[in-house]
């Protein structure tokens, strides 16, 4: 009842977004009016149906991170399987590099603070729950943003949980793949087999977006340029790679640190895992990264 109080009957108003798997996410209140929440609700004929209902919710409850989006509650009746999480009111990380609100205010010290903030996130899934958890669905359209500029991974419909956290956690999955083109590990498409890895490389394909401010796949564009990563491999392995980064950004990033941040997304993006870093390294590397663009900052005229 108070679900659909704080959306009047989830109520075509109270709509903000139409997502995949057929499922519509709801702006509503609760405590009288003082919490803003976001209610997702899941199509009762989408594939993604009971078990990755309950996969989310099992897993949500588990867990509490800063840069994960926290869980509020939840409602299975009849056919309504409805997640209530909180309300996250500065987009997507899709919406300031794609979308209506525009990148060229999203400066690059602020694009780096939201790629340590999801290194984090993924370093905590991977190794520091009892349980490792690969997300398997990292994009930047799951990665949400608050008034103060923090990642929040969301949406773990998806996600797998597997042995002991540890580096090297690996499950054989025996359904079909599933991911987002682009961002999806190729050794796991090509297996089955997820590791921890595939969030890396998925990662690995994130910060290239950031870096180059374009979707990871663009039809639009020549053959050899419509993979982002692919693309960014070439560009890296030819020394190009300043040619393809976001205009916006062109002389605002220090030498040394694109240098840092260049290189761990190459290695992010390695076609296999045991090639790639895990995200606790990730996350040491863009910190450094950011420390040597900040003391720059302080002696130079960037920004």
């Amino acid at each position: 009842m108070e679900i659909k109080a704080a959306t009047e009957n989830l109520h075509e108003n109270f709509k903000i977004s139409q997502g995949d798997f057929r499922r519509c996410i709801y702006k509503g209140f609760i405590n009288d009016g003082t919490l803003a929440v976001a209610v997702k609700r899941l199509h009762p004929e989408s594939w993604m149906g009971i078990h990755e209902f309950q996969n989310e919710v099992r897993l949500l409850c588990q867990l509490c991170h800063p840069n994960l989006v926290s869980l509020v509650g939840f409602c299975k009746e009849e056919n309504e399987m409805i997640i209530v999480r909180e309300y996250i009111n500065n987009g997507t990380l899709h919406d300031h590099l794609h979308g209506s609100l525009g990148r060229d205010s999203f400066l690059w010290e602020r694009r780096l603070e939201v790629c340590i903030g999801l290194a984090r996130a993924l370093h905590y899934l991977h190794s520091g729950v009892k349980y490792a958890i690969i997300h398997r669905y990292v994009k930047s359209s799951t990665i949400f943003l608050d008034e103060n500029w923090t990642a929040k991974l969301s949406d773990f419909e998806l996600s797998k949980m597997g042995p002991h956290s540890m580096s090297k956690a690996l499950i054989r999955v025996d359904s079909a793949v599933k991911g987002t083109y682009g961002y999806a590990d190729p050794e796991y498409v090509a297996t089955g087999e997820l590791t921890e890895k595939s969030d890396v490389y998925s990662f690995g394909a994130v910060l290239l977006e950031i870096l180059c401010g374009r979707l990871v796949i663009d039809g639009g564009l020549e053959k050899d340029q419509i993979d982002l990563t692919e693309w960014a491999r070439k560009c890296i392995e030819n020394g190009t790679i300043y040619d393809i980064i976001d205009p916006y950004l062109k002389g605002k990033i220090a030498p040394e640190c694109l240098g840092k941040v260049v290189e761990i997304a190459y290695s992010c993006i390695s076609l296999e895992g045991r090639d790639r870093p895990t995200m606790g390294e990730v996350e040491v590397t863009l910190e450094l990264a950011l420390e040597l663009q900040q003391k720059a900052q302080a002696h130079s005229h960037l920004y």
